[in-house]
């Protein structure tokens, strides 16, 4: 994608067609014509299509001389692309081995590239503006939101956008609805140039330092342009802080910061902290919002007033144009890095791109920092530079790990998921105010559904994984799969024997929810995971309920561990962790470890101590012992030994082919077909070709998957041809996925 440097009557664009795209030209527009970097759209073969304006010529070439070009109908968005993020897409596209079209479109919000239908927007459009209509009376009740809402509208100096409350804000149209019927809000239409800026230095204050964090942001602040860091702070010692401080620096120079966190339930309390302090100048990116609040980010960010983003991976690609900070926080988390679809980027990766080609100062924080940053942070003349925050705010105490030997539960005749420690604690919350978090590997109410007679379980029919048992309040169960969401009504008889003798195995967050329920009555109970926190806001609202008390124990997946300040836990509790020690996976010791340290800093965060429970089969595994110790500095140290002496990544490369098909033997073919032409070109640059071998989940909705690992040294770019010429060779139906740098094996 190379862009002209010319504008002219005729326009060459980029369009979706095959996996390329392909350039077409057409006719200018007028009176406004269209420039290098616009999207526009056009009709293709009669369909509505959104194109990238690459290129533009005063005449047009002797082959399409004669002929009648088709006018582009209108411009969607101007000057969406410029030339600095034109190369950064074009990185990412090299270092992830897929095609610059394909990169494209995933980096733009959704339906801005391709086929989607949407509305054309040519020139300014009639916007709805939002200001407070009149004081709400005692006796209407208002939810918080509805407050909030009004408190958030009290201070501006004038109407405020809707798609700006909703983008920016946070705020549902319910909650606006619910105002405007009590005639507490007005809407009215205007035009977005109406629309009053926020007033300069509108800052809140920041919270008073501690020496090391003074000392973190000093360091940032005078780093020279694109440096980058590792902040290493224990959990609870205000990393969220020094991200801030250094935020309002940024934005006070007039420069754009990007705040990344790795799950969708991190943004709600990042998102709160980062509005008291900056105001309307925060806005959020990440999949849980609709299209149109994406895209109306996106538009934010192109503006001229610098803004602050609370994102997830995607938001990497956010154009802000005077960029002056990137925080990827919790930046060990493997949520981080894409593997489906193409193309399979690490945001950090794209992090570190996007700090060099603008001067950005980039921060990667964390209390359990990824082994690779640490590396990074080694020698003589470190590529990041180390920050350390040793102590919690206020020197208040990390939380005491007491293990509970799950093999003495069982021969004392013990025989429940909970241990009586476990349960001799939890008894205890009410009576001291305090609130507890449980950690459970896996969601929905068992693992499995097994045949005692031949020892079958049942196997979701498209994917070779077990089916989860979940049951509904009303006690009705059901199966469902995890992976495509196939659901199958409980049987009575084993469909591979006809034994009546079903048992379920394991348990997942239901089960553990009833168990507590009927032991420990009174215990008021929430479940954060995936399936009680669907919707907009879902994690919002149910942290809310927790965090005011409506609970004392919130029992959830590993979303838990992840980055949430409650200061009223006082106590963390890992159920059935064996089921974390003992995956297959080159970093499970790491991952493991990362995520008990996590777990573990959620307690003790207010006043009162923390103590963290964890139970297990396995008191003796080093990760326990790790985790036990806090010496998390010493397992990396042991952890850099073992790989070094293996050659194992990071002191190595790795890619994985991934191959799809309908059928086993197809996949298997093509696979075998692929590892054969390219064979040779890997064992010329040094590289090894491991397989072609079924993946760990064989098959995933119907189709069958086999997989191709590559590994090489490190440091060298991958020795493949390019991703079409990959695909050539494949039979049709068979899917490829590149995946250079995987996670996970």
């Amino acid at each position: 994608m190379t862009f002209a440097s010319t504008s002219g009557p005729w326009l060459q664009i980029w369009l979706e067609a095959g996996r390329e795209g392909q350039i077409f030209t057409y006719a200018n527009a007028e009176p406004e014509p269209a420039g290098i970097g616009d999207l526009v759209r056009v009709r293709l073969q009669g369909r509505p299509h959104t194109g990238l304006v690459v290129g533009a010529m005063q005449k047009l070439p002797a082959s399409l001389s004669g002929k009648t070009m088709q006018p582009i109908l209108a411009v969607w968005q101007r000057a969406a692309v410029d030339g600095q993020w034109q190369n950064l897409i074009e990185a990412v596209a090299a270092a992830c081995h897929t095609s610059l079209f394909k990169t494209l479109k995933s980096a733009l919000p959704p339906g801005w590239l391709g086929q989607r239908r949407q509305g054309p927007s040519g020139g300014p459009r009639p916007i709805w503006l939002v200001q407070r209509a009149a004081a709400p009376r005692p006796e209407q009740r208002l939810t918080p939101r509805q407050l909030d809402l009004l408190a958030h509208l009290e201070l501006q100096p004038g109407p405020v956008p809707l798609r700006e409350l909703c983008a920016g804000g946070g705020f549902s149209r319910a909650v606006l609805k619910g105002l405007e019927e009590r005639g507490l809000v007005h809407r009215s239409q205007g035009q977005p140039h109406l629309v009053p800026s926020p007033p300069p230095g509108g800052v809140g204050p920041g919270a008073v330092l501690t020496q090391a964090q003074a000392a973190a942001v000093r360091a940032l602040l005078g780093a020279a342009p694109g440096r980058e860091f590792l902040l290493w702070g224990v959990t609870g010692a205000g990393k969220t802080e020094v991200y801030l401080q250094a935020a309002a620096h940024a934005l006070a120079a007039g420069q754009g910061c990007l705040l990344l966190t790795p799950e969708i339930g991190l943004i709600p309390q990042l998102l709160d902290r980062a509005r008291e302090r900056f105001g309307c100048r925060v806005v959020e990116f990440h999949s849980g919002l609709s299209d149109a609040t994406r895209v109306a980010t996106w538009r934010r960010c192109l503006g001229p007033e610098p803004v602050l983003v609370v994102g997830t991976r995607s938001a990497i690609f956010l154009p802000l144009a005077q960029l002056g900070l990137i925080v990827l926080d919790e930046e060990h988390d493997s949520s981080y890095k894409q593997d489906s679809p193409m193309p399979c980027y690490h945001a950090r990766d794209v992090a570190r791109l996007r700090a060099r080609e603008s001067g950005a100062r980039l921060v990667l924080g964390s209390a359990t920092p990824s082994l690779e940053s640490w590396l990074g942070c080694q020698g003589s003349n470190p590529a990041i530079e180390l920050l350390r925050l040793p102590e919690r705010i206020g020197s208040r105490p990390l939380p005491a790990v007491r293990v509970i030997d799950m093999r003495h539960e069982l021969a004392d005749g013990h025989r429940r998921l909970i241990s009586r420690a476990l349960m001799g604690r939890l008894e205890q919350l009410q009576e001291k105010g305090e609130q507890a978090v449980v950690l459970v590997p896996r969601r929905g109410y068992r693992a499995f559904l097994s045949c005692r007679s031949c020892g079958e379980a049942v196997l979701c029919p498209h994917c070779d994984v077990a089916l989860t048992v979940h049951r509904s309040k009303a006690g009705q169960e059901w199966l469902r799969c995890h992976w495509c969401d196939h659901r199958a009504e409980l049987g009575d008889r084993c469909g591979h024997c006809g034994s009546t003798a079903f048992k379920p195995f394991g348990a997942g967050t239901q089960r553990v929810m009833e168990q507590l329920a009927a032991e420990l009555e009174g215990l008021r109970l929430l479940r954060f995971d995936r399936d009680t926190t669907r919707g907009r806001d879902g994690h919002r609202r149910l942290l809310d309920r927790f965090a005011q008390g409506e609970a004392d124990v919130l029992v959830g997946t590993q979303m838990l561990a992840k980055g949430m300040d409650l200061p009223r836990v006082t106590l963390a509790a890992v159920l059935a962790a064996d089921g974390l020690l003992h995956r297959p996976d080159l970093r499970s010791s790491e991952q493991c470890l990362q995520l008990l340290l996590q777990l573990a800093g959620r307690a003790g965060r207010g006043e009162r101590p923390g103590e963290v429970l964890v139970q297990t089969y396995s008191p003796d595994h080093p990760v326990i012992r790790h985790l036990v110790d806090g010496r998390y500095e010493q397992f990396l140290a042991e952890e850099i030994q073992l790989r070094s002496q293996a050659g194992l990544v990071p002191f190595s490369r790795a890619c994985l082919l991934r191959l799809s098909g309908p059928t086993a033997s197809a996949t298997a073919t093509a696979a075998a077909a692929l590892a054969e032409r390219i064979g040779a070109g890997l064992e010329e640059a040094g590289w090894l070709l491991i397989g072609p071998a079924p993946a760990p989940v064989a098959r995933v909705a119907g189709k069958s998957r086999w997989q191709l690992l590559l590994h090489g040294p490190a440091g060298q770019a991958l020795p493949l041809p390019s991703e079409a010429q990959l695909r050539q060779g494949l039979p049709a139906g068979v899917g490829l996925a590149i995946d250079p740098d995987p996670i996970s094996l």
